[in-house]
């Protein structure tokens, strides 16, 4: 491996270097202090809607201490290339071929969202090429409402609904109402719903096969054996906390950090506190107990963390109508509501469509949900939160429920 020695942001946008192996081109970028560096460098695997230009503020933190390389395998990132009968598995498969490749030491991966299953695949599966491995907002959806809502915004983009995939999509990356907590600002979510809005032809391609990959994905035989953090944001509904803190109980040597004040989008949200964690650990030291903005929990707390990630109350107007195109309406009680699911009471037929139904109260914004589970008084749902103004009305509903529990 050579790598470049004059680093700046605006490289990160320029050409990379390609690797092919077979038939698959892999791209990347490849950064140190020294051309002929022999340290174990740090490898960026991004999520969806991420690029290399998305690690600016981290290439050139880290490149203080390590060499820094950035890949994007077919699918990821600024590789355009297809690659939709690939899984998971064999995609980790080819981050090994990339190293023995190019000959490089143990690797020290960091994977965020879509990339930290990449990572820790990589890692369980060709643990000799791992030396540590660094993930936030880890991806296995074995949780059904993540798993449903994973799903239909496959559906939404194959019915040519890509307003509403996007608003969805937002909706779930960045936790709308902790955004007091998270300070996300309005720009940055802005910027984000109109690159989703905007995704071309092919770019939606490609997030369908790396999303049905997910879907496919039967879960971790076997987890990594190398020291591993986790770090996890504390208003992550997408990849929530509790589900983080289990994968990292399943790792040999795993740590969990809690990132407070941030959702799923943590190392871009916290950025200090990220690095005063993770910082020590690439550097083989431990991780901190406790730094601005997050810290480090003890093992035996780690199976103990609320399972929900919002407070279900019973809603000022209990009263709503379900209803669905094919299936009927019907008159049904919301016995507890959050912003992200509920609970109804009804009396409905035994078997249900799985998609199409819609809450409405009065005359406000019907709200798009998704069945979970059914029993004879009812269902459990999921919001989809395809509509701003319907997520809106909802809000507006739940605000002074939520200010009365407080009192």
């Amino acid at each position: 491996m050579r790598y470049r020695t004059d680093f700046n942001p605006s490289l990160l946008g320029a050409a990379p270097d390609v690797l092919e192996l077979g038939p698959w081109r892999l791209h990347y970028l490849a950064f140190s202090s020294s051309p002929g560096d022999s340290r174990e460098p740090v490898l960026m695997l991004g999520g969806a809607f991420q690029s290399f230009r998305s690690f600016a503020n981290e290439v050139q933190e880290l490149l203080a201490e390590h060499p820094v390389i950035l890949l994007d395998l077919p699918g990821q990132g600024g590789n355009l290339q297809e690659a939709g009968e690939l899984s998971l598995e064999q995609l980790a498969d080819l981050i090994a071929g990339f190293a023995d490749s190019l000959n490089l030491p143990p690797l020290m991966p960091i994977g965020l969202s879509y990339g930290s299953t990449l990572a820790a695949l990589f890692a369980s599966r060709h643990p000799q090429r791992c030396a540590r491995l660094l993930l936030s907002g880890i991806t296995a959806f074995g949780r059904p409402g993540s798993r449903r809502l994973l799903e239909e915004g496959l559906n939404l983009l194959a019915e040519g609904r890509q307003q509403a995939f996007a608003q969805a999509a937002l909706n779930n990356l960045l936790n709308p109402q902790q955004l007091q907590h998270t300070d996300v600002a309005p720009a940055f979510r802005k910027a984000l719903l109109r690159q989703m809005q905007r995704l071309s032809a092919a770019e939606i391609a490609r997030y369908r096969q790396n999303s049905q990959r997910l879907l496919d994905f039967a879960g971790f035989r076997q987890h990594p054996q190398c020291p591993t953090l986790v770090l996890a944001g504390e208003f992550d509904h997408f990849t929530q906390p509790w589900e983080q803190a289990l994968f990292a109980t399943a790792c040999p040597q795993g740590r969990y950090s809690l990132i407070q004040s941030a959702d799923h989008l943590a190392q871009f949200e916290r950025r200090e506190a990220c690095a005063a964690l993770y910082q020590p650990f690439l550097r083989g030291e431990p991780v901190p107990e406790q730094v601005s903005g997050g810290r480090t929990l003890a093992p035996q707390y780690l199976t103990l963390l609320e399972r929900r990630s919002e407070a279900r109350l019973r809603p000022q107007l209990p009263r709503a109508q379900l209803r669905h195109a094919e299936a009927g309406n019907w008159s049904v009680e919301v016995s507890e509501l959050g912003f992200f699911g509920g609970k109804l009471n009804a009396a409905l037929p035994d078997s249900l469509p799985a998609r199409g139904w819609q809450l409405q109260w009065n005359d406000r914004p019907a709200l798009e949900i998704l069945p979970l589970q059914q029993s004879s008084q009812g269902f459990s749902f999921v919001t989809l939160h395809s509509d701003a103004d319907a997520s809106g009305a909802l809000a507006a509903q739940l605000e002074p429920a939520q200010l009365s529990a407080c009192a």
